[in-house]
């Protein structure tokens, strides 16, 4: 069994969680731009949810199957369409051998990533799937995808069980409150001490713009220059993913997953990692305001994003249809880049989820279930 790529689309490469431990020798560790929606992706369709998948930017790619499959595209305000028959993102799809599969693209949200049910053939290199551009190693020939390439799968038999009724909650990718500014929580950085009180000052109650000169290394944003004591540069030491190093002109630039292993600017601050999978799905163009929050709230917030994710993937388990004990449903929220139970105490500002249909048209059979909320 194999996925024939018809049209690649212009920047899409295979990713898993990263070559971790390697960052010492210089390497980067890659990984998912947007880790919740990959691991959303692979657990619709059967895989572990650190598997490798198609992530892909702005614009999806169209792909061949000769053999049945199951897919899930997760991440931005993305669609499947199979054959002429449209589906939405954030549920499993069956696909009949034979057939063509094109992503379709929406308004909001940068990344995408498409699972495929069995995993994908691809040689790990130091402990990973992941594509390092850079060095040329890891996915696909160590490049992006191009047309004619021919990826088998490592389980075909994936395909042979029809997943649809598999889902997960739909991120909303923009603030109910203020749908032009996205606020980001950040944590104190190791050199905020470099920068003046107004500098301070100027990098919380500013908005910042996405600069198109944004790619997987790090995202430049545009604003006000933050005002530093004498100057931001530092003896080189290590960055980490979602760091904000201010440059010597006083613009922040957000660290991603293809970073350097070091850097020479001064670190004001560091978004918090429940928020970086929100942050890295902001446009060129978009408004973003960084807000401060505390190292106990931000580990807090990550356990409560954990817990409800495997509330999740238990729920799923045990709700299969070839089950005979059925279980109620659990209601989710998502809160920026993680779900927390509806009942948490915690107030939700981004998450929702919102009541689709699918592709004959009908509403999905779990519409009692969803909250209605628009993107």
């Amino acid at each position: 069994m194999a996925m024939h790529v018809i049209f690649p689309g212009p920047r899409t490469m295979i990713q898993d969680k990263g070559r971790l431990g390697y960052q010492n020798s210089g390497f980067a560790p890659s990984g998912f731009m947007d880790r919740v929606a990959s691991h959303m992706a692979n657990v619709l369709v059967g895989n572990p949810d650190s598997e490798a998948v198609l992530e892909f930017c702005f614009v999806g790619p169209a792909l061949f199957f000769d053999e049945e499959v199951n897919v899930a595209v997760c991440g931005g305000d993305f669609g499947i369409e199979v054959e002429g028959k449209k589906y939405p993102a954030d549920k499993a799809v069956h696909i009949p051998a034979g057939s063509t599969v094109r992503i379709t693209t929406g308004k909001a949200g940068l990344y995408g990533s498409l699972a495929v049910g069995g995993g994908l053939d691809i040689p790990e290199v130091m402990g990973s799937r992941s594509t390092n551009l850079r060095c040329g190693i890891g996915g696909y020939k160590g490049r992006i995808l191009m047309a004619g390439d021919v990826i088998r799968l490592r389980d075909p038999s994936n395909g042979k069980q029809d997943l649809s009724w598999r889902w997960v909650p739909e991120r909303r990718l923009v603030s109910p409150e203020d749908p032009g500014i996205t606020r980001v929580r950040v944590i104190r950085g190791p050199q905020e001490d470099m920068f003046t009180e107004e500098g301070i000052r100027t990098f919380y109650e500013s908005d910042y713009v996405i600069s198109s000169h944004s790619d997987r290394m790090g995202f430049r944003l545009t604003g006000p220059p933050v005002e530093a004591v004498s100057g931001c540069d530092i003896l080189t030491d290590g960055i980490v993913n979602g760091a904000v190093q201010i440059t010597g002109t006083g613009e922040p630039i957000v660290m991603m997953a293809d970073r350097q292993t070091t850097g020479g600017y001064a670190k004001i601050a560091s978004i918090i990692n429940v928020d970086i999978p929100l942050f890295a799905q902001l446009r060129p163009g978009q408004m973003v305001r960084f807000e401060r929050c505390s190292m106990e709230e931000a580990q807090r917030l990550i356990r409560e994003a954990a817990r409800a994710w495997e509330q999740h993937c238990r729920m799923l388990d045990e709700s299969d249809p070839s089950k005979a004990r059925k279980v109620p449903a659990a209601g989710f929220v998502l809160k920026s880049g993680g779900m927390q139970s509806r009942d948490a105490a915690y107030p939700v500002r981004t998450g929702g989820w919102k009541n689709r249909g699918i592709g004959d048209g009908r509403k999905d059979s779990r519409s009692a279930l969803w909250r209605k909320n628009g993107r």
